[in-house]
């Protein structure tokens, strides 16, 4: 007799999801300004980049039944186009994105390197005196880049200086506010914000912590930084302080606002953590928290809200992902954890495309179709 087995169903990844093997943990994940690649930068240094461009994009494959009005998604035929290294691989610690469609790399030494979205690579600076250990995107014009304590703004192009200062120690993050006008740098123990037009110090906050992540606010009032002691740092810009949010049960590895929901969002729980502007918890105020998702047994390790909608993306320490209405209970699954801490997580600017970095070396797209979200 033969026995036979029903067909597995398959799951919302295997129908808009695409997958690829990387070998190393994915440490960071940024796509371009034209949403024509995903940049990962692997715990060993190296660089792969991911095609965005799909034959078989979720939006080609949607078919509408006759008979009961109902749409599905047919199943992809073909795997997803390979990865591609760029030649010549380099060891990198930082990167951002840069011009329409590139990515600045912070190489060995003092190097500098362009890397297109098809992998060619340029050493753009090697004439540097110090190792870069900070880059932070300028919109396509201009890019900041930090060499221990000093801090230049370079014009994409010409690659030249239109202003420079220098920090007391070295730089490790960088962020600009999103009007622009301002930009903050952490370096030992100290938020210092600047002026992004001329690098002239505007003010300078004293906070300790071991800063993983920064998020200006919409309004450009308030700075969070995620810290790796379990902890959450608020600055409030306008007046210079900031304090500290401590006892989360693990790291605060990633911190983000929704623009849409006025929400800001941390990881380091067991669900998502967040506040609704402008109450945030500062000194004796609790602020005004918002409950969002499904407490579990599982840590958030990374939270991204969608740039376009009041959702936020949730990547837990096995390897599960989310995506959840702020404020609500809700919860739609993405990817079924396989084991694999979420390592880095990213949205596309137009909402429609969520990138995953896995621990154990893999590295995904969800791209959405336009049906999702009527």
């Amino acid at each position: 007799m033969i026995e036979t087995k029903p067909p597995q169903a398959l799951s919302l990844f295997d129908l808009i999801g695409r997958e690829w093997a990387l070998g190393d943990a994915v440490a960071q994940i940024v796509f371009n300004a034209n949403t024509s690649a995903v940049a990962c930068m692997l715990a060993d240094g190296t660089l792969a980049i991911l095609p965005m461009a799909d034959a078989e994009h979720p939006e080609r494959r949607i078919r509408m039944e006759l008979e009961t009005g109902r749409t599905t998604i047919r199943p992809r035929e073909n795997p997803p186009a390979p990865e591609i290294r760029p030649d010549p691989q380099f060891f990198g610690r930082v990167f951002c994105r840069l011009g329409e469609q590139g990515f600045a790399v912070g190489g060995e030494g003092t190097a500098l390197w362009r890397v297109t979205a098809r992998g060619q690579t340029v050493r753009l600076v090697c004439d540097g005196d110090a190792p870069v250990t900070a880059l932070c995107s300028a919109g396509q014009a201009e890019f900041f880049v930090a060499r221990g304590g000093h801090v230049a703004l370079l014009e994409t192009q010409s690659m030249t200086a239109k202003a420079e200062c220098d920090l007391s120690s070295p730089v490790m993050k960088l962020a600009v506010s999103p009007n622009g006008g301002l930009i903050v740098a952490w370096h030992a123990g100290q938020f210092t914000v600047l002026k992004t037009e001329t690098l002239e110090a505007v003010s300078e906050i004293k906070a300790d912590g071991v800063v993983t992540s920064l998020a200006w606010s919409p309004d450009g009032r308030w700075i969070a930084a995620g810290c790796e002691d379990k902890a959450l740092i608020v600055v409030d810009v306008k007046t210079g302080q900031a304090d500290r949010i401590v006892d989360f049960p693990g790291p605060v590895a990633s911190v983000a606002y929704n623009a849409k929901a006025r929400v800001l969002v941390a990881s380091g729980a067991f669900r998502v953590v967040g506040w609704r502007l402008p109450d945030l918890p500062f000194g004796t105020h609790e602020g005004a928290p918002i409950q969002t998702g499904k407490p579990g047994l599982t840590l958030v390790e990374h939270v991204a809200p969608n740039p376009k909608s009041e959702t936020c993306a949730a990547g837990y320490a096995n390897g599960l992902v989310t995506i959840c209405p702020l404020g609500q209970r809700d919860e739609l699954m993405l990817c079924e954890g396989r084991g694999a801490p979420v390592s880095a997580m990213g949205w596309s600017e137009d909402g429609m495309n969520l990138a995953l970095g896995f621990a154990d070396g893999r590295a995904a797209i969800i791209s959405f179709p336009k049906a999702m979200f009527k």
